[in-house]
């Protein structure tokens, strides 16, 4: 069975763990207990142990500030 993965943009995915206190293995959206965002552009995790709505969140607010800091 695979793990769950949202790619957000060109820079985050947001990824399905079992979460902290049990290793933060990656599991499928139904199995998950926690959600963490790694950024692409650098290769390391940016949030951990996040809801999938404040991770979707991080994320969407990151790319509009880099989108705005784009225009100045």
């Amino acid at each position: 069975m695979g793990f769950f993965r949202v790619m957000v943009g060109n820079k985050f995915t947001i990824l399905a763990t079992n979460g902290a206190e049990n290793g933060r293995q990656l599991t499928s959206k139904s199995e998950a207990v926690a959600f963490d965002v790694y950024d692409r552009t650098i290769g390391q995790m940016v949030a951990r142990d996040q809801q999938f709505e404040a991770a979707f969140d991080f994320c969407a607010s990151r790319l509009a500030m880099d989108a705005a800091h784009a225009l100045q």
